[in-house]
């Protein structure tokens, strides 16, 4: 069945569907750090919503997210009333979270392409195996016609069942041996 057919399945896997899941996860864990005060750190948290945008969407939304779960942290570290001397050092505690979200999301991002590209290689693969496979092993073939006896144990012309099997292609021609015994009126008296 595909996604056109399924339109609940698309909904589920559509970008506007993992942004909102990724902004409750973000307002949760906002509110989990804000409730919790600043003295019970939940900073890996923050990278969930991260992750699941760059592993879903793509990476510039896990960029966009970063800058948002980067900014939740700033609120709810500063509505926690959290005493810091300076605020340029929630500033930068509040960048450093938003650089390791970036990090986070570029990871995903990277590693879900990368996912990607391996199982196209072993899509591949398999359907390369699957070919040589079925030309491996013992063939029937009738001593008499040279009919191969197949899977279904029916009998089929050689040629018919290399060529479905296998990119070979046939010409065909006669040896001299066989020129000689079937044609010899054409064939003057040189041995080759």
């Amino acid at each position: 069945m595909t996604d056109s057919a399924n339109p609940k399945r698309h909904w589920r896997q559509s970008a506007a569907f993992i942004w909102v899941l990724g902004l409750v996860i973000l307002s949760a864990v906002g509110w989990f750090d804000y409730a919790t005060g600043y003295e019970l750190h939940v900073f890996a948290f923050y990278f969930l919503p991260v992750w699941l945008l760059s592993w879903r969407v793509g990476l510039r939304s896990g960029v966009y997210m970063s800058l948002l779960a980067a900014g939740t942290w700033f609120a709810a570290d500063y509505a926690s009333g959290h005493p810091y001397s300076s605020l340029a050092i929630q500033g930068w505690n509040a960048l450093m979270q938003f650089a390791a979200c970036i990090m986070v999301a570029g990871i995903a991002s990277v590693v879900r392409r990368q996912l990607r590209a391996q199982e196209k290689l072993n899509a591949e693969l398999f359907a390369t195996m699957a070919q040589i496979k079925r030309l491996e092993g013992l063939l029937p073939i009738c001593a008499a016609c040279k009919q191969i006896r197949n899977e279904r144990g029916e009998w089929e012309v050689m040629e018919k069942y290399i060529t479905t099997r296998s990119e070979a292609q046939f010409s065909h021609s006669v040896c001299p041996n066989c020129a000689r015994q079937l044609y010899p009126q054409y064939v003057d008296g040189e041995s080759t």
